[in-house]
């Protein structure tokens, strides 16, 4: 993180940037930390599960890139996502929390989000030539993201809410938005009947926006106490990297498989943001996108029925970005200090009629965020830990329409006020948080 004082040179806007802009509008989503739990309206359904049993392209590729193999001829599928978040903040000061008669009584509330709902879409395209051991694939899906909006509180009855120092305490209006989109690109092939493996490129964009600033230096121009800047513009990034995997059918029941995707590493996000004299303050943040590692099983006891599991591992906690916590000496915090994770999510796809399937599945994940840092994390509550999903699969013609409902339940975390000298004593910061979302899609093999 860092931030240079008296440049007024405005990042450059590629034309990818804003075509990313164009068919990707942020919005505020987080399931497992803050990856969706699932691509494209199949693998959410399924709790997320595809490494092994390769049920759908998007989740494929997504997940595992050996499974696009499986498919053959040409595969195109194109969703739609509509995501519902709610979160609220809440928070506690007690008298004298911050010195002799600061607050002179307690102050304690509570602050609703704003419901900013989010379309996402999505597609998916396998190209899997006959009597050919190679398959090609190419994506763009909608990985992660996390966002809030929180109105300034100018009655002091949700403290954490009041203004900046020095007509209050808090942070202001509180707003975030960060959503993050990859376009993997690869191939797999067949080394035998039983074993396949894949790989792709990914390259990606990512767009942010946090306002106040935490991890720029706090300024005091206009001011007699240090305050942080904001910004309403978004700053994006780009960043690449890369995924393998490999798939083993053991037998007509059974399959097995395994997937790296490597961090995406990203170019810094850039602002300029001004401060209460108008000056202007360029300020730069980094944030990755951690290695994850997928091992899937898949069981098809019948040609009618398929069962997958995942388990997945996010490497948080040696993240730039995440892994840090605290304050650096100038003030500013170093990052939302969360741990590394393990998802687990199954699902059962059953074939009910010719051309109807009905899909259920689950997802937990682990809590990457601690209580304790509660106070860092309210610009980015990824805290939701039980997904329930339900699909269906109708074939109309030469094509499947896919829906998928989820619902994430509700989570909280608590923890302390944290200054540059530690926790503050008498004070509390509750995140909570639970999602909707309805994903439609298209898909056709030709």
């Amino acid at each position: 993180m860092k931030m240079h004082t008296g440049s007024t040179i405005l990042p450059t806007r590629s034309l990818l940037a804003v075509l990313v802009l164009l068919l990707f509008p942020l919005g505020a989503l987080a399931t497992d930390g803050h990856f969706l739990h699932g691509a494209g309206p199949v693998n959410e359904a399924m709790g997320g599960a595809d490494t092994g049993i390769c049920l759908d392209a998007t989740g494929s590729i997504a997940w595992n890139p050996a499974c696009t193999v499986q498919f053959k001829g040409r595969r195109f599928e194109f969703h739609g996502t509509i995501f519902i978040p709610w979160r609220s903040l809440s928070s506690t000061v007690e008298a004298n929390s911050f010195g002799p008669g600061i607050p002179p009584v307690t102050l304690s509330g509570t602050t609703v989000s704003h419901t900013d709902t989010a379309f996402m879409p999505g597609l998916a395209f396998v190209y899997h030539p006959a009597g050919s051991r190679n398959a090609y694939h190419g994506a763009m899906i909608a990985v992660s993201g996390f966002g809030v909006d929180y109105d300034e509180n100018t009655d002091f009855s949700n403290p954490i809410l009041t203004p900046q120092p020095p007509n209050g305490f808090g942070f202001g209006r509180l707003r975030s938005n960060y959503a993050l989109l990859t376009m993997p690109l690869g191939m797999s092939r067949e080394f035998s009947d039983k074993l396949s493996a894949g790989i792709s490129v990914v390259p990606a964009f990512s767009m942010l926006k946090v306002m106040p600033a935490p991890f720029a230096t706090p300024v005091s121009a206009g001011s007699t106490i240090p305050y942080y800047l904001s910004s309403s513009d978004n700053a994006w990034a780009f960043g690449g990297g890369a995924q393998v995997g490999v798939n083993y059918k053991v037998n007509d029941v059974l399959r097995l498989g395994a997937a790296y995707h490597t961090p995406i590493w990203f170019s810094d996000f850039k602002w300029n943001m001004a401060d209460l004299t108008g000056a202007k303050h360029e300020v730069e943040f980094e944030m990755n996108l951690p290695q994850v590692v997928s091992l899937g099983v898949g069981i098809s006891p019948s040609e009618r029925t398929h069962i997958g599991v995942d388990a997945r591992w996010f490497d948080y906690g040696h993240t730039t970005g995440f892994d840090k916590s605290g304050y650096n000496n100038d003030g500013a915090v170093v990052g939302f200090g969360w741990n590394s994770i393990w998802a687990v999510g199954g699902g059962v796809e059953q074939e009910v009629t010719s051309t109807t399937k009905l899909i259920a599945g689950y997802n937990f994940s682990q809590n990457p965020i601690p209580d304790k840092f509660s106070f860092f994390n309210t610009p980015a509550p990824g805290i939701v830990q039980h997904h329930v999903a339900g699909g269906v699969v109708q074939k109309v013609g030469n094509w499947d329409v896919n829906v998928t409902y989820y619902h994430a339940f509700q989570n909280s975390i608590t923890g302390p006020w944290i200054s540059t000298q530690g926790p503050i004593p008498g004070t509390s910061v509750t995140n909570k948080m639970s999602e909707n979302s309805v994903t439609i899609g298209l898909a056709k093999s030709f």
